[in-house]
């Protein structure tokens, strides 16, 4: 009877779980907003919130204000708690210094080297608390307090590596937050790509396009998703692929992916609608036998247990 409910709920992203249900709602509503009227402090957040359900969140967002403080004062800027835009008078390049003195000389954030593929390096509060982090979460770090002094930084989706950017008067500057703040020009970042790559690879434009807020949420979590899936932590990495398909619902792999996850945590309605989601969204995918064939399998499974 138990599992004839389950299939009867497929629908629904998860098991009744009122905690993970609100996180996921929260989170649902703020990226339902424009791109960029999302605020990625409490995006990073609320993602945060997988693992740490109880976090309070108004006290993380307290400590990015106050850095910000800290750098409007060494510029000499008006302490509002947000600069809608940076003064005319102010040269950017001066702005990243600050940022820079703040957040690393200061501060001592910092790439975490040595336990990389720990899941708190991708989360913002333990970033704030450990003051080390990957990549990408520095560089949410980064551009939250550089909003908080009106300065306007993209982050930058290189393969291998993320970094973030703003516009000068001298033209882009790229700053590797993962290395201490410094900064690159766009051959460098060529130079980058290639000693991540390990040999010289195509460059192509676009990676050095700005990501979108969804887009960089998107890579946030598909690196938590592999993180957990490495632990196989199931749970968890449940809770990211909801997030994923909020998303982009229109990814067919999400929804294997999701629904062999679901599998593996023995939901076995649930696991059926996503894999029959992802052959309709991927009608000639490679897996498809493999996938009928899982199909089958959970459909055997519900019927001796019903």
């Amino acid at each position: 009877m138990i599992l004839w409910l389950n299939a009867l709920s497929m629908a629904e992203p998860f098991p009744q779980d009122t905690t993970e249900q609100s996180a996921y709602r929260a989170f649902e509503a703020l990226v339902a907003e424009e791109d960029m009227a999302i605020d990625l402090t409490q995006a990073a957040l609320l993602i945060a919130c997988i693992e740490y359900p109880d976090l309070d969140m108004a006290h993380y967002t307290a400590q990015l204000d106050a850095f910000a403080r800290r750098v409007r004062a060494l510029l000499a800027l008006p302490d509002h708690d947000v600069l809608p835009q940076l003064p005319s008078e102010v040269e950017p390049l001066a702005v990243i210094h600050a940022l820079n003195g703040v957040l690393f000389e200061q501060e001592r954030f910092h790439g975490n080297r040595t336990d990389y593929y720990n899941p708190a390096n991708s989360f913002l509060n333990k970033v704030l608390e450990e003051h080390t982090g990957i990549p990408i979460s520095l560089s949410v770090l980064y551009i939250e307090v550089g909003r908080r002094v009106g300065l306007h930084i993209d982050g930058i989706g290189l393969p291998y590596h993320f970094v973030v950017r703003c516009r000068s008067s001298e033209g882009y500057v790229y700053i590797d937050v993962f290395d201490g703040g410094r900064l690159l020009d766009e051959q460098q970042c060529r130079e980058l790509i290639y000693r991540m790559r390990g040999r010289k690879v195509k460059i192509q434009a676009h990676w050095f396009e700005p990501v979108s807020h969804k887009q960089l949420l998107f890579r946030m979590l598909q690196n938590l998703k592999h993180i957990y899936l490495r632990n196989e932590a199931y749970t968890q990495v449940l809770a990211v692929c909801n997030r994923l398909l909020l998303l982009d619902p229109s990814l067919a792999l999400e929804w294997r992916d999701r629904g062999m996850v679901h599998l593996q945590l023995k939901h076995y309605g649930r696991a059926l609608s996503d894999l029959k989601t992802y052959l309709k969204l991927a009608p000639r995918a490679r897996d498809r036998d493999e996938i009928i064939g899982h199909i089958k399998t959970i459909r055997q499974m519900i019927s001796m247990m019903n």
